[in-house]
């Protein structure tokens, strides 16, 4: 039976393999950290290992967590290797800049190690700062290890065998992530509740969410929507955008779940930025002043459109003032076209004021 493009056999029976293997459940309390800490000890203690993911056989000196940093391999005479390993949600332009400022004048090879693609994908990618990162995807990675499994057991049987444990777990996330962590333009952007509670079972459901909605921010940015960003509040995914903020409070939009929000949110620092009655009641005078960005236009397409709520706004604490209408059934393509749609909404909206 499938649901959409996504068969709800073919998931239970991917979710009920990694259910089964316990390299899974090692995984499940530190998730990117475990596979951090795992390629960083391979890479420290077997010569075939680092020199699959360096070109050097060693000895290499691996740091973790340095510089804000996943894996840092130094090997004398080289330059530094940086690998930023995400596993289920991508680090934005902003974040990989940083990091590769860190290292300016020691022409770092820099890696984005993760699940899914980047919008850049195979193509190199130049950061503001003129520094270029690399896409390693965690089945290249794979490819590149399963060679070594030999000469690591030779030196370590259980080494070995913990090696190509997961790699075989790395392939199986590998298919979860193309069955349901890159969606094609027509399918839902929410999976149907059934497909969801399979994934939560495994406490897999918000990787999920957050691979799906990465998918979204990726296909805005090849619109041409800069700075749409994602994130995760209260188990739930979602995905925004907002105008820059030269008098302290930015416009945008957010899409969490079914919700769509258009939103004032005041900067740290502004007068209307707190949790008193008092900031509230200001943050909504200055939302009163702006109603016509709080309209809501049919949304082609999808729906149906829950009625906007009667109370004047909602607002969160200490900076986040909004109105918003529920959305069910909305495809990854009309997510695209609503966040690019109220994008120039505001943008005009900006340049009228």
């Amino acid at each position: 039976m499938t649901d959409g493009a996504v068969d709800t056999q073919q998931l239970t029976e991917l979710v009920e393999a990694l259910e089964a293997d316990p390299v899974f459940v090692m995984s499940l309390g530190s998730k990117e950290l475990f596979h951090s800490n795992l390629l960083g000890w391979f890479i420290t203690h077997h010569p075939a290992v680092a020199e699959a993911v360096t070109g050097s056989a060693g000895p290499v000196q691996v740091e973790r967590e340095k510089l804000n940093t996943d894996l840092l391999v130094r090997d004398d005479g080289r330059p530094p290797v940086v690998i930023e390993n995400k596993v289920f949600a991508l680090p934005d332009s902003q974040q990989l800049d940083r990091i590769a400022k860190k290292f300016d004048g020691q022409n770092p090879r820099l890696v984005l190690l993760s699940l899914t693609p980047p919008a850049w994908g195979e193509k190199a990618w130049t950061s503001p700062s003129g520094h270029e990162w690399t896409w390693l995807s965690y089945e290249q990675l794979a490819e590149l290890l399963r060679p070594a499994i030999v000469e690591v057991a030779a030196a370590d049987d259980y080494a070995g065998t913990t090696l190509s444990r997961w790699l075989d777990l790395i392939g199986r996330l590998g298919d979860l992530a193309r069955l349901v962590g890159q969606p094609t333009l027509d399918e839902l952007v929410q999976l149907p509740k059934h497909q969801r509670d399979i994934l939560g079972a495994a406490r897999l459901d918000v990787p999920v969410q957050k691979m799906r909605f990465q998918h979204i921010a990726i296909e805005l940015g090849k619109r041409g929507l800069t700075g749409v960003r994602t994130d995760l509040t209260n188990g739930t995914a979602l995905v925004n955008w907002y105008t820059d903020s030269p008098r302290g409070f930015s416009w945008g939009w957010q899409l969490q779940g079914e919700q769509f929000r258009l939103a004032i949110v005041v900067e740290k620092g502004h007068p209307h930025y707190g949790r008193s009655a008092r900031h509230k009641a200001v943050r909504q005078e200055e939302a009163r002043k702006h109603s016509d960005f709080f309209t809501f236009g049919p949304i082609e397409g999808a729906g149906p459109v829950g009625p906007i709520r009667k109370i004047e706004f909602c607002d969160f604490n200490p900076d986040f003032t909004y109105k918003y209408v529920n959305i069910s059934d909305l495809t990854i393509a009309q997510a695209v076209e609503l966040g690019v749609e109220y994008a120039r909404r505001i943008e005009q909206l900006g340049s009228e004021s």
